[in-house]
């Protein structure tokens, strides 16, 4: 039970590594005069390690909640 937990933490935290640029964005589009789309890029450009963890939390999570 106390494993299960904790692979679907580790799934969620893969998510939010998907969801932060876009609430990033909103933030930085409210107190600045950015526009999304050019801070998508710019977090993209210099943060995209991010993306291949979250992608490696997640393909590891659901692969270990199905077994």
């Amino acid at each position: 039970m106390k494993k299960k937990f904790i692979w679907k933490l580790l799934l969620a935290l893969g998510i939010c590594l998907f969801i932060l640029p876009f609430v990033a964005g909103l933030y930085r589009m409210s107190i600045e005069s950015w526009k999304m789309i050019d801070w998508l890029v710019m977090y993209s450009f210099i943060y995209w390690p991010t993306y291949i963890l979250g992608l490696l939390l997640i393909v590891l999570s659901i692969n270990k909640l199905i077994k």
